[in-house]
């Protein structure tokens, strides 16, 4: 964690220093954490002024604060013109003294569950720091580095795109090791206006790699020789494609990776989907890149925990297998989910709501869902929220779709013998999560 002392800061940052120079461990943004011995820097949004939480960070223990404008009855604060140019700019000094070995990880889908396995396998036998949550952003990613310390030897950072530049800027901040794109599509279309640019501004996360460093590369992607020839750092492939450096071979059980050097690795995932066993050929390139031996990619594959809402099976209810993937959506991840769920045996029903973002695209990505859940024998598609309507009419000429949650529970509820095993998908504005809490009310998981 970071270890420094005010002086240092202004020296840094260019900030005005007013009281003593204190010295501080560890650095807050949020005034409702423990703030003991940290500084405190104080972010402002279009609805709030980050000076207004100073004094509830001083009260939780904060030491200090770095502020826009100088606080009365403050003993110790540091006043800049802009505090996340602070932060930032702090951040990046930070991470190259603790000399950390960076990956940095993007991609439309994956990223956080490719971010997972690489950190289980590198804590293995390693010290290794991982982004938390969703922390991916120009404020969470600049939070992890100062999170590093010295004795950390592998950091593995989560680097999101809101908008054109977001992973320019975010690579600005560290020296990476070894790059991952999981892939590219649709997602978040509407941000950024074009599926090219989505494909250009991913892309940009292996833009500053050195010679020594290392591309990991979807070998699958129409895009992969663009992105080779974008970087300067030695690429590594994976994915189905036979000419992969690390490529999937199904076994009876589970699967195997095989490298490039004629090594075979089987795993046994603890999560369901091909898309899943090409994420795990994503860390495994990852680990390969830093000479992990086969054995600790099989441990950390093998015991890494997925995250919650991502294809998770927690349980029964009533008979029925439920599925939580409701962490997020966008076309490609919901066909991933509705692969997952055709491989179930009997009735399966796909609850889906709204994917976000899609701009223009949106009723033709929706009612590609339809197609899709259709072609894939799904028997039952129920569509809550608004351009999801189109999914349920190209399923069936009798479309079930409900205005609301309420309606759709209620829906489910009555005819739970017949749904079979359930599969629950939407974006993270639906909060889907929430009918199955629901639904559990019926019953306590087995």
């Amino acid at each position: 964690m970071i270890n420094m002392n005010l002086h240092q800061v202004a020296t840094l940052t260019g900030s005005t220093l007013i009281g003593k120079a204190t010295q501080f461990r560890g650095i807050s943004t949020d005034s409702r954490e423990d703030c003991k011995g940290k500084l405190f820097i104080a972010l402002s949004g279009p609805n709030f002024r980050g000076e207004d939480y100073c004094p509830q960070a001083l009260k939780k223990g904060a030491v200090a604060v770095l502020v826009s404008h100088a606080q009365d009855n403050v003993a110790s604060q540091l006043v800049c013109e802009n505090t996340l140019e602070c932060l930032s700019t702090i951040a990046k000094y930070w991470a190259k003294q603790c000399k950390t070995k960076i990956v940095a990880i993007t991609g439309s889908n994956g990223k956080t569950t490719v971010k997972n396995m690489v950190h289980s396998i590198l804590s293995v036998k390693h010290q290794c720091l991982a982004t938390e949550g969703n922390f991916n952003n120009e404020i969470g990613v600049p939070l992890t580095l100062c999170k590093l310390s010295p004795t950390v030897e592998f950091a593995v950072i989560e680097m999101g795109a809101a908008k054109l530049g977001d992973i320019e800027w975010l690579v600005s901040l560290v020296d990476i090791h070894t790059a991952v794109l999981t892939n590219t599509s649709a997602a978040h279309i509407g941000r950024f206006g074009s599926l090219e640019n989505i494909v250009t501004e991913k892309g940009k996360i292996i833009s500053t790699l050195k010679s020594n460093g290392f591309a990991v590369l979807p070998k699958d992607n129409d895009n992969f020789e663009k992105w080779c020839q974008s970087t300067s750092g030695k690429v590594i492939s994976f994915g189905l494609n036979e000419n992969s450096d690390i490529k999937i071979r199904h076994a009876e059980s589970g699967f195997d990776l095989l490298t490039s050097n004629f090594n075979i690795i089987d795993i046994q995932l603890p999560v369901q989907g091909q898309h899943n066993e090409i994420n795990a050929a994503a860390a495994t390139a990852v680990a390969l890149s830093f000479g992990i031996s086969l054995d600790e990619i099989k441990q950390g594959l093998e015991n890494f925990i997925p995250a919650k809402g991502r294809l998770e099976l927690v349980g029964e209810i009533k008979g029925n297998k439920v599925i939580n993937d409701c962490y997020n959506a966008n076309l490609q991840s919901v066909k991933a989910a509705i692969d997952v769920l055709s491989q179930y045996d009997g009735n399966t029903t796909l609850v889906f709501g709204d994917m976000a973002e899609l701009g223009d695209e949106s009723k033709e990505m929706h009612r590609q869902v339809g197609s899709y859940a259709k072609q894939h024998h799904v028997t039952q598609l129920l569509t809550v929220g608004n351009d999801s309507k189109f999914a349920s009419d190209e399923f069936s000429e009798q479309p079930l779709h409900f205005a609301s949650k309420a309606e759709l529970e209620k829906f489910l509820m009555s005819h739970w013998q017949s749904v079979g095993t359930v599969l629950v998908k939407g974006s993270r504005s639906m909060r889907l999560e929430t009918v199955i809490d629901n639904l559990k009310s019926m019953e306590d998981v087995a």
